[in-house]
């Protein structure tokens, strides 16, 4: 290392250790000395990393617009977020993966790529398990995966601190909409003058679709037995029939609107945060428990044609899962199903019974 190198970094080696020295200027941002220890390479690394977050407190201090630090993880979020592999996620996927990428750049944007290491990311885990619980730190931690996994490819470092880093598990969600909490639900929205989601509730139990792609529904999508979509999420093409009484409900339903769903109070179709601010209202209205959320609304579908004896795939058919596993998750053993199961338990018995006495 040249003497150049050395004062541009502000390191100074004294008794074969290293240290990272102030000037008055950067003492005056709030920094202070710092103690490397003798391994250079790390020494150099923190370095590096200390006078990037001098020169984001000098322009932070100066109000003008920060510049990325080239290799830092603002420079490598903007890297992915212009990647194909960005460009060809769902619109939804996107604005999730952009919140948790900000949060990232917001406590570690200037941090050099080079300098995380697998204890800064646990320790990071752990912080934000803490603060926020434990499956926004799991979100958190996978972004960390991918963006870090982006850094391997672009060659901003040979290996991933985080791969191989186990996340602790999460239990599966399981709440269930009863049918008096549908209907309690729906009565208190038509008191309060929103029918709107009173219909939503009931469409998305009857096809079993995502809230996205229920307040997405357009009448042109029906053709009076069934509804054709894209879904968000996955773009799954599906034609999802609606049962006898949804084609009476809906053959009563105005159409003054493209969209099914439509806000009684602008007249348009629900934003995202406007249906889930008019949903927990009218659910507090209802007097039903905060946990029960829409989202469950698609498990419940599929767990009632779980138990009506609807095979795998055919619940595949309505719900647009792509593969038996994940609908092995969503649909619910209940009391239903046991009581069909030991139906058709007796009905084998009895038939052997006849058998044996022939």
């Amino acid at each position: 290392m040249g003497k150049v190198e050395l004062t541009v970094l502000r390191m100074k080696r004294v008794a074969g250790r290293w240290y990272w020295r102030t000037t008055p200027a950067v003492k005056a941002l709030g920094f202070s000395d710092e103690a490397l220890g003798d391994d250079t390479d790390k020494a150099i690394a923190r370095a590096r990393e200390l006078n990037a977050e001098v020169e984001a407190e000098r322009v932070r201090r100066s109000g003008l617009q920060p510049a990325i630090l080239p290799n830092s993880v603002a420079d490598l979020i903007a890297k992915y977020q212009a990647s194909p592999q960005y460009a060809k996620l769902a619109p939804k996927t996107k604005h999730e993966y952009r919140l948790l990428l900000n949060r990232i750049e917001k406590v570690a944007g200037n941090k050099l790529v080079a300098s995380i290491t697998r204890a800064w990311l646990v320790t990071g885990y752990e912080a934000v398990q803490k603060k926020s619980g434990l499956a926004t730190a799991n979100a958190v931690m996978r972004i960390w995966r991918i963006v870090l996994g982006h850094a391997c490819d672009r060659g901003m470092i040979d290996v991933s601190p985080a791969d191989g880093m186990r996340l602790i598990g999460t239990q599966a969600r399981t709440q269930l909409w009863t049918p008096d909490q549908v209907e309690i639900f729906c009565a208190a929205a038509i008191e309060a003058d929103r029918e709107s989601l009173a219909l939503a509730v009931r469409l998305a139990l009857d096809i079993g679709q995502r809230q996205g792609d229920i307040l997405a529904l357009k009448w042109s999508d029906y053709d009076g037995t069934a509804f054709s979509l894209v879904q968000g999420k996955t773009k799954h093409a599906l034609r999802v029939p609606v049962t006898p009484a949804m084609q009476a409900l809906l053959g009563k339903v105005k159409r003054d609107a493209v969209q099914v769903i439509v806000s009684e109070a602008t007249g348009r179709p629900y934003q995202k945060f406007h249906f889930g601010h008019e949903f927990a209202r009218i659910r507090a209205l209802a007097q039903l428990p905060a946990e029960l959320q829409f989202r469950d609304l698609r498990r419940t579908a599929a767990t009632e044609l779980g138990a009506a004896g609807a095979t795998d795939d055919e619940i595949r058919a309505v719900t647009g899962h792509r593969s038996r596993g994940v609908v092995a998750v969503y649909v619910r053993p209940d009391d239903r199903m046991a009581a069909a199961a030991q139906s058709k338990r007796s009905s084998v018995r009895s038939e052997i019974g006849k058998f044996s006495k022939k």
